[in-house]
């Protein structure tokens, strides 16, 4: 089977695989608080556990790299652990790996994101990447490509809120990825935000403003959502869901044209 791991080619291995045209993948996720039952690289683990199996299912088409674990991440850091990077030198670092990519002569590059506030600064850094090289950069959260039909097959927590953070699918995928890192008798409901029509948080929607104040001011535990009724079974079909959806997303990117730029001066 040909080789689905950017760090683990040769040079000439990289040489071929632009050559082959190649959509390069790279996990982002950050190191963070997830409440006392859930390890600090949630956001790394799932982003990266997508980005490998998926790039194992379409090895002829795309490259996972290694993941950028790092992020901004200011408004967790009342609670121990979590690992704050300032916001331009994020844009930046993300940026410059990106079009490292590009200068090799890969064309297709995609941001597979694990962590709900990387959302905006990941936007910037494709657009950049975009419109400074010759590729092209796509960002997307891996909630971004699981079907509604899957969402409302499994989740059984309220709406909003019980899917928001350290929640029912969060701890759910890392049962199933990672049972070994989860501690099911700590884990607590708590959905204690104000909730009004324009602030709320939840993986399965938005109200359409964008907003997000220090964790601490809403949750004492550092969890957003249902946990107790997080299963294996349900991250199973939530990360095969979205391996699904970033193999379909490479095949896309895959067949897309990049057209030439035309100056209309």
């Amino acid at each position: 089977m040909p080789k689905y791991r950017y760090e683990e080619l040769t040079w000439p291995e990289v040489r071929e695989a632009v050559a082959d045209k190649k959509v390069v993948l790279i996990p982002v996720g950050t190191i963070e608080q997830h409440g006392p039952h859930l390890p600090l690289a949630v956001d790394v683990i799932t982003s990266t556990a997508v980005c490998e199996r998926a790039a194992a299912a379409v090895p002829d088409l795309a490259l996972t790299m290694p993941p950028i674990s790092y992020a901004f991440n200011e408004h967790h850091m009342d609670f121990p652990g979590t690992i704050a990077v300032d916001a331009h030198h994020f844009i930046d670092y993300v940026t410059d790996v990106g079009k490292s990519v590009a200068r090799h002569g890969f064309r297709k590059i995609v941001l597979v994101n694990g962590h709900g506030s990387n959302v905006p600064f990941l936007d910037i850094c494709a657009r950049l990447i975009t419109n400074s090289t010759d590729a092209i950069c796509a960002m997307a959260p891996w909630w971004g490509v699981v079907p509604k039909e899957v969402w409302e097959r499994v989740r059984e927590s309220e709406f909003p809120g019980g899917v928001a953070h350290a929640c029912e699918i969060e701890t759910s995928m890392l049962l199933y990825l990672r049972p070994d890192l989860v501690d099911m008798s700590k884990a607590v409901k708590e959905i204690a935000f104000q909730k009004s029509k324009f602030f709320w948080w939840d993986l399965m929607g938005s109200s359409g403003i964008q907003f997000q104040e220090w964790f601490s001011r809403y949750t004492s535990t550092g969890i957003v959502g249902d946990p107790t009724l997080a299963t294996a079974e349900k991250g199973k079909a939530v990360v095969e869901a979205a391996v699904a959806g970033i193999v379909e997303l490479v095949r896309d990117i895959h067949q897309r044209e990049i057209a030439p730029r035309v100056d209309h001066h």
